[in-house]
């Protein structure tokens, strides 16, 4: 088990990696056509919805446990 130092160690170095890859992404965006940043986009997002319907096909996720989930987040999100 981590110790709280090591786990607030390990939040902040989180915290900053992700604030990196959104200056990255903003500097991207700034930096390139709309059309091709919107494209690579696209192509991942339709990537993760194709994964989604393959896992649903075999049975790996349960869809009615998803949208539970999802709008329990979404409820708290509002609170």
């Amino acid at each position: 088990m981590i110790d709280s130092n090591e786990f607030e160690r390990s939040q902040r170095q989180n915290a900053e990696q992700r604030r990196a890859f959104i200056r990255r992404w903003a500097e991207y965006v700034r930096t390139h056509d709309d059309e091709e940043w919107s494209r690579q986009q696209n192509k991942l997002i339709d990537s993760q919805l194709q994964t989604a319907n393959e896992m649903a096909q075999r049975g790996d996720t349960d869809p009615v446990a998803f949208v539970k989930a999802r709008d329990r987040l979404r409820t708290n999100d509002d609170e």
